[in-house]
């Protein structure tokens, strides 16, 4: 089981040993994204992750890209609703390289105020860009729809207004105190012992940069809404949603995603063999989920033509129902776990996986699993405790079907959406 290594500064580290990897893959892992942002902050998560490949005290942005890449390695970021991560993959010979720009990249932006107007520039480019897909437009309706108010509905990068009036100094203020080795997770996947790797951040991590400590975030208000949202499009994009409240521990987070690849997310689901094979209604067919430790949410979406919506959101709505009321079958439970086990096995030849495994499993529950225990913990489930995820998902504690949202996004066939109880919202944005 990879342990969590206390490191000076309140950091925290979790190595895979991979023994025979010929790639060494490690992540930098900070307790900020958008959803812990003040009102004044948004987007400021997002700032600081491209700030991060400005160049640093030691290095210019093209040495940072130069150094990974010419030993063929690559070095990336992101910033997601609950997190910042900066990561890099590199042959495994050099994976010292990669803890010293990481280290470097986390903690000695430079900030040039030159830098920081080009890239002001270039996130409002990225903000409008976003404006013309369509798909990334509908998703974000329907968290606005399912949480209004709430900083879980915000846009990860902000609005183009927020970018083009954040002040470099509070900019700077907020990777100061975000970027910090409080509540930093490292995890690294590859060939090389832990004992190695800590002491080697030991020499890298800067001290007196422990910033405040990580900020907290409650779970979120669940509308059921009814909505639809016109834009011009050439399909209408439809969406059911439904939250489930915590608790939640590794158990259920495999039974979900046993049941979410049995109802969506797989070709052979309910839903794309139904809606897509069967019915012909749609194109692109699908479900996913997010669980972590304020809620899980768990959603259907499927794109059709405006004048086919109303048959596709009762055939969803059919083969949603059918679902809660009567469970999956024997059979299906047992291909959804074998293909969780299988699809498990094939990723673990990615020490990148390997890394994020590891970190997504620290976050949520405090603690990783090898391995071997998380495929015993997969192989334990039956259809009984994935049907209890089932009822979980679509039932309350007293019975009652738990609130569904729906949301149509595209242009507005008028007929399906008075049928299906549709509500006109404003465009929002």
């Amino acid at each position: 089981m990879p342990s969590s290594l206390r490191l000076p500064g309140g950091a925290a580290l979790a190595v895979d040993v991979a023994e025979g990897a010929r790639s060494f893959a490690a992540g930098f892992w900070f307790p900020v994204g958008s959803r812990h942002e003040a009102p004044r902050e948004r987007g400021f998560a997002h700032f600081v992750e491209h700030m991060a490949f400005k160049g640093t005290a030691r290095r210019s942005a093209a040495e940072i890209s130069r150094e990974v890449e010419r030993v063929g390695g690559y070095i990336n970021a992101f910033t997601d609703r609950d997190s910042l991560c900066i990561h890099c993959q590199v042959p495994a010979a050099h994976w010292r390289l990669a803890l010293d720009i990481l280290s470097d990249m986390a903690f000695e932006s430079a900030f040039a105020p030159e830098d920081f107007e080009r890239e002001r520039e270039v996130i409002v480019s990225e903000i409008l860009a976003a404006r013309d897909d369509p798909e990334e437009c509908a998703h974000d309706e329907l968290l606005e729809a399912i949480w209004p108010g709430d900083p879980l509905a915000r846009k990860i990068a902000g609005e183009a207004s927020d970018i083009r009036r954040a002040p470099r100094d509070e900019v700077y203020a907020f990777y100061r105190s975000a970027l910090s080795t409080r509540g930093l997770l490292i995890t690294a996947a590859g060939p090389v012992p832990e004992a190695e790797v800590a002491a080697e951040l030991i020499s890298l991590l800067p001290e007196g940069r422990e910033g405040c400590p990580p900020r907290g975030a409650g779970e979120p208000r669940f509308r059921e809404a009814r909505d639809y949202v016109s834009a011009d499009t050439e399909q209408v994009a439809w969406f059911e949603a439904i939250q489930v409240p915590p608790p939640f521990d590794e158990g259920d987070y495999f039974a979900m995603a046993a049941l979410n690849g049995a109802l969506g997310e797989a070709s052979s689901s309910r839903l794309f063999l139904e809606l897509r094979e069967r019915r012909g209604l749609c194109y692109s067919v699908y479900s996913a989920f997010s669980m972590g430790r304020t809620e899980c949410l768990w959603l259907a979406s499927a794109n059709a033509q405006s004048s086919q919506l109303g048959k596709l959101s009762e055939s969803m709505d059919s083969c949603l129902d059918e679902v809660a009321e009567r469970g999956l079958s024997v059979g299906e439970c047992e291909d959804a776990l074998s293909r969780l086990v299988g699809s498990l096995d094939i990723a673990m030849e990615d020490t990148d996986f390997r890394m994020r495994r590891i970190a997504r499993q620290i976050m949520f529950s405090g603690e990783a699993m090898s391995i071997d225990q998380t495929r015993a913990r997969i192989e334990a489930l039956g259809p009984a405790e994935i049907n209890a995820a089932s009822s979980r998902l679509f039932r309350r504690e007293d019975g009652r079907a738990r609130p569904r949202a729906r949301l149509a996004y595209g242009k507005r066939p008028w007929r399906a959406a008075k049928r299906l109880g549709l509500k006109e919202a404003a465009r929002r944005g």
